[in-house]
C-alpha cells in the first residue's frame, strides 16, 4: 500500500494543544508562586497589627489590601488549574488519535501497492484521517483510539468512557468538535467527495468507516449507525472491502487519487485564506 500524507491536521493539533499546555503549566507554577506571595504578605500584615487590634480583630487596610491580592490569586490559580486539566485531557485524547492513525496505517500494509492511503483530506464538510482508494473502491475512514463503549442509535451516538478494568467512569457524546457524530463526521466528508468524483466522471461509492482502536474498546447496542462499517481492528477494515468492493481499474485508481489531492489542494488553499483574512 502507497501511503500519501496530504495534511498532518492531527498532528499539528496535537503540537499547538502541548505548547498551550506547558504554557498553561508554566502560568499555573507562576500563580502558585503569587499566591504564596500573597498569603506570606498577608500574614505579616496581620503580624504587624496593633495587640489590641489583633485581640478584637480589627482589620488594617494593609490587611484588607493583602486579603484582596490572595482571594485573586487563588481565583486565577483555581481558574488555571482548570484550563490545565482541559488541555491535559486534549493532549491525550490527540496523542491517542495521532498514534490510531499510524496504527491503522501499520494495520493495512499488507494492502498491495494497488491501494493508495491519503491521510489527513479536506474538503468543504471537514476532514477526515484517511482515504484508501484502491481496486476494490473508495473508502473514507475515520480512526478513533479510545477506551470506551460505543453506544449507536441513529444519530445518537455515545460513549461511556472506561478505566484500566472496565469499569464506567463517565458519559459523554461521541462528537467531534462541532458536535457531529463520528458517523456524521466521516459520512458528511464522504459525501461531498462522492459529489466531486461523479462531477469528475468517477460515479463510485465513496464507503465509510469509524474504527475505534483501543485493544480495551468496546461496542454496546449498534442500531441504524449511517456508516458501511464501525469496527475495531484493521482487519475488520480489509473484509470489509471485499465485502463492499467495487471494481476499479489501475487508471481509475489514479485518476480518483488525483482527483482527491486536487480537492483537497483545493479547500486548503480557501481556509488558508480565509485564516488570514481572519487576522487582518
Amino acid at each position: 500500500m502507497r501511503v500519501e500524507v496530504l495534511s498532518d491536521h492531527a498532528g499539528a493539533q496535537w503540537n499547538r494543544t502541548a505548547h498551550r499546555l506547558q504554557e498553561t503549566e508554566a502560568a499555573l507554577a507562576a500563580g502558585n508562586d503569587h499566591l504564596r506571595q500573597a498569603e506570606r504578605a498577608l500574614r505579616e500584615s496581620r503580624q504587624a497589627k496593633g495587640l489590641w487590634r489583633r485581640v478584637l480583630r480589627v482589620a488594617t487596610g494593609e490587611e484588607r489590601t493583602a486579603v484582596e491580592r490572595v482571594e485573586g490569586a487563588r481565583e486565577d490559580v483555581a481558574r488555571t488549574a482548570g484550563d490545565r486539566r482541559q488541555l491535559d485531557r486534549r493532549e491525550r485524547q490527540q496523542a491517542a488519535g495521532v498514534h490510531g492513525e499510524d496504527l491503522l496505517e501499520r494495520g493495512l500494509a499488507g494492502l498491495d501497492d494497488g491501494w493508495v492511503m491519503l491521510r489527513g483530506y479536506r474538503n468543504r464538510r471537514g476532514e477526515t484521517d484517511h482515504v484508501l482508494v484502491g481496486p476494490l473502491g473508495v473508502w473514507a475512514v475515520e480512526v478513533k483510539r479510545r477506551r470506551v463503549r460505543l453506544h449507536v442509535d441513529g444519530d445518537r451516538w455515545t460513549a461511556e468512557r472506561l478505566d484500566a478494568y472496565g469499569n464506567v467512569v463517565g458519559t459523554e457524546p461521541a462528537t467531534d468538535a462541532t458536535g457531529r457524530t463520528w458517523g456524521r463526521q466521516v459520512g458528511d466528508v464522504a459525501a461531498d467527495l462522492s459529489g466531486w468524483l461523479a462531477r469528475n466522471g468517477h460515479a463510485v461509492p465513496v464507503r465509510t468507516a469509524v474504527i475505534l482502536l483501543h485493544a480495551q474498546a468496546q461496542f454496546g447496542r449498534i442500531a441504524g449507525p449511517g456508516v458501511d462499517l464501525i469496527g475495531s481492528r484493521p482487519s475488520h477494515l480489509v473484509d470489509a472491502l471485499g465485502r463492499w468492493a467495487a471494481s476499479l481499474t489501475p487508471a481509475d485508481v489514479d485518476e480518483i487519487v488525483a482527483l482527491v489531492r486536487r480537492d483537497h489542494a483545493f479547500h486548503e488553499r480557501r481556509r488558508r485564506a480565509a485564516a488570514r483574512d481572519r487576522n487582518q
